[in-house]
């Protein structure tokens, strides 16, 4: 900006500058009141909602009370009962393990199971057959697992002890 430009403070605009202005904001002020009467209602529903919307209640209706075929769905089946015997037979012999580490630390079967600790098989049934021989019972489905102490821990299990172990 050099010296001979000429600035008039904000305030000190000409008359016709103010009345210009003026009248922009009025004309502006003007078109928005118009506007907003001109704004149009909510749109009503669609006539075919409402038969629509009855429809789709009867047929939920339907399908909670008399449910077609295509609707049920299957219950998924659980492993095989093989596969749930060698798991079976896994936890027996982990609750077999801790069964002899009591009897080597104390030098004497325990009373009750939870004595060996806390229970691996939920639902196994442990007998005291005399001093030191005793029968750990579970059973799967329809079939009975049985483990007397006369036999080995690792020949009741199998290869599946080898699983157990990572080799």
């Amino acid at each position: 900006m050099s010296s001979e430009d000429k600035v008039s403070p904000y305030h000190a605009r000409s008359g016709s500058e103010t009345a210009d202005t003026l009248a922009d904001v009025l004309e502006h002020a003007a078109a928005r009141e118009q506007a907003a009467h001109k704004r149009a209602a909510p749109k009503k529903q669609p006539k075919w909602m409402l038969p629509l919307g009855i429809n789709l209640g009867v047929f939920a209706v339907y399908l909670l009370i008399a449910p077609p075929a295509w609707v049920i769905v299957d219950p998924i089946e659980g492993p095989p009962v093989a596969a749930q015997t060698e798991s079976l037979r896994l936890g027996m012999y982990m609750q077999i393990q801790r069964i002899d580490a009591y009897r080597l630390a104390n030098g004497r079967l325990p009373d009750v199971l939870e004595d060996a600790g806390s229970v691996v098989v939920s639902g196994a049934e442990y007998r005291r057959m005399g001093v030191d021989q005793y029968q750990l019972v579970a059973s799967v489905g329809d079939s009975v697992v049985i483990y007397d102490s006369t036999e080995s821990a690792n020949d009741f299990v199998g290869d599946a002890a080898n699983r157990l172990r990572g080799g």
